[in-house]
Order: structure tokens, then C-alpha cells, then sequence
């Protein structure tokens, strides 16, 4: 039950956002009582960290795993943005959602992520890019600089569909689109970290 519970309040804040979902709304969603949702989340805030967490959980442990294997680099970067662009076709609405939620409490974010051990394990991905950059595996460049450039590429399709489909017709996000999209990724990633001598 509390998997189904998850699973619909992760439909509603998606769809809503945090301040328009109310516990009621999921209770129906699930079939339950608000007295009997209560047994399994007591507040919406403690929900919200739940599904939080699970969204957060659902690939942050695969792209450490992509980082820290012993292949290619062509081969890393095509399994990361598989791994996200899995989870972003999965929940379109979720670059959305992480921005609007970013900036209604950002504290609450950081909340979830150490109650998840998030911050230890994205301090092991960036001990892994550092390591990489040290050993020469991938060009030496701020961390900032490679997090924005894969995030913006990585999520302005999504956020800025309702635009891109006003200007490029409805098909525009096509599954064709999103495959072409994904290549086009993976190309500029690679280039980006590529060591300069090669």
C-alpha cells in the first residue's frame, strides 16, 4: 500500500506541484480513508520527501555505477543520459516539478537529499569526475560548468515543450525527436569531455 501510495502522490505533485496537492486527493487516488492515509504518511510534507526520494533514487545509483565502470568514455556518457532520459520520458513533467520545487524551498531539497544519503552519494560522483579529470580519462573543467551544460541539455527539451511546440508544431516531441535528442547528447557530452590532446 505504501508503494501505491507513493506511486499516486507522485501523479498528483507531478501533475500540480506541491502547494495544489492535498492528501485527500491521493487517499481517493488509492482508495483509502484521510484517517486511514494518515497511518502511512502522516503530512503531505512527509509524503513529498517520500516520492522526492524515490525519484531521486530511481537513477542517481546508476549514473555512479556508468561513472565508476572501467569502459569507454563514449560508452559512460550514452549509459548516463539513457539512464536519465529513460526517467525524464518516464515523468516529462519532472524538470518542471524539480525547478518549481527548487525554488519554493530549496532546504526541503537538501532536507531530502541527506535523509537519503544523496549528498554522500553525489560527493562520490564528483570525487569520480575529479578523479577522472586528474588521471586525464576527461578534460579538466569546472564542475559547475559540465553540471549546467549536461542539465540544460538534458532538460530544456522538457521545460520548454509547451514553447517548442507552439513554434515547431504539436509532433515536435515525437519519440523520433526525443531519440535524435538523446544522440545529439551524447555527441556534445562527449566532445565536451574528451581530453584536449585527443
Amino acid at each position: 500500500m505504501e508503494h501505491k501510495i507513493i506511486e499516486a502522490a507522485k501523479a498528483t505533485f507531478l501533475k500540480k506541484g506541491y502547494k495544489d496537492t492535498n492528501m485527500a486527493d491521493i487517499a481517493a487516488e488509492v482508495g483509502l480513508t484521510r484517517p486511514a492515509m494518515h497511518y502511512y504518511f502522516r503530512t503531505k510534507e512527509r509524503l513529498f520527501q517520500a516520492v522526492f526520494g524515490d525519484i531521486l533514487m530511481s537513477f542517481i545509483p546508476q549514473i555512479k555505477e556508468s561513472l565508476c565502470a572501467n569502459i569507454p568514455l563514449e560508452l559512460k556518457v550514452s549509459q548516463i543520459v539513457e539512464t536519465y532520459m529513460s526517467v525524464l520520458e518516464d515523468s516529462p513533467m519532472l524538470p518542471v516539478f524539480i525547478v518549481q520545487e527548487i525554488n519554493r524551498d530549496i532546504d526541503n531539497i537538501i532536507s531530502i537529499a541527506l535523509d537519503n544519503n544523496l549528498v554522500e552519494l553525489g560527493q562520490s560522483v564528483v570525487n569520480v569526475l575529479n578523479c577522472e579529470m586528474e588521471e586525464g580519462r576527461i578534460r579538466k573543467m569546472p564542475l559547475i560548468e559540465l553540471g549546467y551544460t549536461f542539465y540544460g541539455l538534458m532538460m530544456v527539451p522538457f521545460l520548454a515543450r509547451p514553447a517548442g511546440q507552439m513554434i515547431f508544431g504539436k509532433d515536435s516531441y515525437s519519440p523520433e525527436f526525443l531519440q535524435e535528442w538523446k544522440e545529439n547528447v551524447i555527441r556534445q557530452m562527449v566532445y565536451l569531455l574528451k581530453p584536449q590532446n585527443e
